[in-house]
């Protein structure tokens, strides 16, 4: 008797990079060296200075915010009924600043997916990109755009965020028309296939691939995530709630175990015993 072999859902990476942390020390020196020439008072930091722990880490931890604004550990959510075969919108709704290797800065925050188009037989990449001015201690200037509209998801939602450090003048033209007001609106998908979806992917890969190319631009974060409609022990889940993705240190990583919480009194997000230091972002699922 013969099984039959689904065939598997091809998942090529939306883009090629080579992340800050990623690379090796010789090169890491070489870029901050790099950084600092001729501009050495806007380069706070140094290869093996404090603060490069905090945005030398290419992965991103996940959490998700409580009802009483408590940050719990994605995987470790109490199980609910997740999303399946939906169209959910994913916003960004801020993104903090807590360390980076200059204080002069913009990023560019690139995110990416797969969504099903009706009567297609596997999902098709989408991706989107901008560009915000960044601010050491504070968050950027965006505020809750969605990033996708009406993505069609079956039992699980990849999502691809790449965000590189610019500060390469060389760069400059290309980096002002991202910051256009009109790429902060996300995309609107169709139900109905349509390839510029697929050229917008291919665009957005070219840009974010080009930008890191850049001398005194570097990828700070290149992270795959995948939220499940029925978790595992180690999987997060794929529920309408409020995420908060955030990069954890290059050292022993103890954030999640002192208690974080989002104070809305605030804005922020703080720790029992102290205000939370780190890079993230607050993302949002909500159906369509």
């Amino acid at each position: 008797m013969l099984t039959t072999i689904e065939k598997p859902i091809a998942i090529e990476k939306p883009w090629e990079l080579r992340a800050l942390g990623d690379l090796a020390p010789d090169e890491r020196a070489s870029f901050y060296e790099d950084l600092g020439d001729g501009n050495s008072e806007d380069y706070l930091f140094t290869s093996g200075s404090g603060n490069s722990k905090l945005f030398e880490n290419p992965r991103l931890e996940i959490g998700v915010v409580s009802d009483n604004g408590a940050i719990v550990p994605a995987e470790k959510y109490p199980k609910t009924e997740g999303i399946r075969d939906a169209h959910v919108d994913v916003y960004l709704e801020r993104y903090f600043v807590q360390a980076m290797p200059g204080r002069q800065f913009d990023l560019q925050v690139a995110v990416s997916s797969r969504h099903w188009f009706d009567g297609r037989d596997e999902p098709d990449r989408v991706s989107h990109t901008l560009v915000v001015r960044g601010v050491l201690g504070d968050y950027t200037n965006y505020l809750s755009e969605p990033v996708f509209k009406n993505l069609k998801v079956s039992d699980s939602l990849t999502l691809d965020i790449a965000v590189t450090f610019l500060t390469d003048r060389s760069t400059e033209r290309l980096t002002e028309f991202l910051k256009r007001p009109e790429l902060r609106q996300g995309i609107e998908l169709a139900s109905t296939f349509n390839p510029v979806f697929g050229t917008v992917a291919t665009y957005v890969r070219g840009v974010v691939e080009s930008l890191a190319a850049a001398k005194k631009n570097r990828p700070i974060t290149d992270a795959h995530l995948t939220l499940v409609t029925s978790p595992g022990e180690l999987t997060p889940p794929l529920i309408e709630a409020t995420y908060v993705l955030f990069q954890p240190s290059t050292e022993a990583e103890n954030s999640m175990a002192r208690k974080p919480r989002y104070d809305s009194e605030r804005g922020r997000i703080v720790l029992e015993d102290a205000d939370f230091e780190r890079n993230y972002m607050i993302m949002s699922i909500r159906k369509h």
